[in-house]
């Protein structure tokens, strides 16, 4: 097969997968599972302790945006626990685009940016000539695209047609593995603050 019947293959495939993802966005649900039915029991399950009071205020909120405002911040879209949990150290730094701002952070080694607001025809021309596949992102179907040591992740929530990205490049003496899951967690701890 030719380079160029190979490299109309990959493009078809990029656009069928990100035409799926964008169709599915309003199926998607970011709801948990309802928890399985329990089996009958011959005794009664010990009662739950009580709840104080300052327990129950005390446990940490999760901090929602709606979708809109995180396009326009993308820094909120990871607060400091996700931080934590993504071994960042610092804050992160917007960076202007000329489609709108994003969020770089450094995530093991990997340079990971976060648009909030990708539209759906610049996310076909980023996935045309990569390895192109499907992936669990949170709750959500995302797709991956690597191409020459950069890793985009498109993720539909809501509208579509602007979608929810990260593109992640290694750093030089980084390994090439890690920027497709440094991505993906910076991906799916943002989706947890959108409304």
């Amino acid at each position: 097969m030719s380079r160029f019947a190979l490299r109309r293959r990959w493009r078809n495939r990029a656009g069928l997968v990100l035409a799926l993802l964008a169709g599915s966005a309003a199926c998607s649900s970011t709801q948990p599972a309802p928890p399985p039915p329990s089996s009958p029991s011959s005794s009664p399950a010990p009662a739950a302790p009580p709840v104080s009071e300052a327990a129950s205020t005390t446990a940490p909120q999760v901090s929602k945006y709606p979708k809109a405002q995180l396009a326009t911040q993308p820094c909120l879209a990871l607060d400091a626990r996700d931080l934590v949990a993504l071994g960042v150290t610092g804050q992160g730094r917007v960076e202007g685009a000329a489609k709108g701002p994003t969020c770089h952070w450094k995530v093991a080694g990997q340079n990971v940016n976060l648009d909030l607001d990708v539209p759906l025809s610049d996310a076909k021309v980023f996935t045309k000539n990569g390895r192109v596949s499907q992936v669990p992102v949170g709750t959500h179907q995302a797709v991956q695209a690597e191409f020459q040591r950069i890793c985009f992740i498109f993720v539909a929530v809501g509208e579509a047609d602007h979608l929810v990205g990260t593109t992640t490049i290694p750093d030089r003496e980084a390994p090439q593995e890690g920027i497709c899951p440094a991505g993906a967690a910076v991906a799916a701890a943002a989706l947890t603050h959108i409304e």
